[in-house]
């Protein structure tokens, strides 16, 4: 329960958000305290969708969960404070403990399996890639993205950022700050 609280605490203060690449496949995932939220751009996003949740914060683990509307209040206010661009929808997870998520997650829509390598998340898409996730800060925000490696190296399928309103230490390489090819 921790941990979702300070996924509240991190979400809920007015910020930015910045998500380029691949924006279809990728949303961002948040807490308002008593429900998961998710904030997906894709138009075609919808009710009943399953989709895989990646908390990127150490130790990293993916969930199924299901995009359910209408999203509550909360869920919207939390879009909004969080700068988050798309559809909300609020999160059924499946089979995870609610103390289980950290500060913030990656939304992977059209993911085929999801599973764990070498104590990091791989989600493989219906496209055939498989999928690797980091988080970092910089000196006042999150950097989330999606690489098709393990490695940082070249440019991230998806990055996103999300702006905190206070200085956090910052942990990001150049790689992980890199906007998505």
């Amino acid at each position: 329960m921790l941990r979702i609280g300070c996924l509240c605490c991190l979400l809920m203060l007015p910020a930015g958000a910045l998500a380029q690449g691949d924006d279809q496949r990728f949303g961002v995932a948040g807490s308002t305290g008593t429900i998961l939220c998710a904030a997906i751009p894709a138009a075609d996003a919808h009710a009943g969708e399953r989709v895989t949740i990646v908390d990127p914060s150490q130790p990293q683990h993916a969930s199924w969960a299901t995009l359910e509307l209408p999203a509550t209040d909360a869920c919207a206010a939390w879009q909004r404070k969080a700068d988050l661009p798309g559809r909300t929808f609020a999160l059924k997870v499946e089979a995870v403990a609610e103390d289980a998520w950290g500060s913030i997650g990656i939304v992977v829509r059209g993911a085929s399996s999801a599973g764990m390598s070498h104590g990091k998340a791989v989600v493989r898409s219906d496209r055939g890639t498989s999928l690797h996730f980091r988080s970092c800060s910089s000196s006042e925000g999150v950097h989330l993205s999606a690489w098709p490696s393990a490695k940082a190296t070249g440019r991230p399928l998806w990055h996103a950022y999300v702006y905190l309103g206070y200085d956090v230490e910052p942990t990001c390489t150049d790689a992980e700050m890199r906007d998505a090819s």
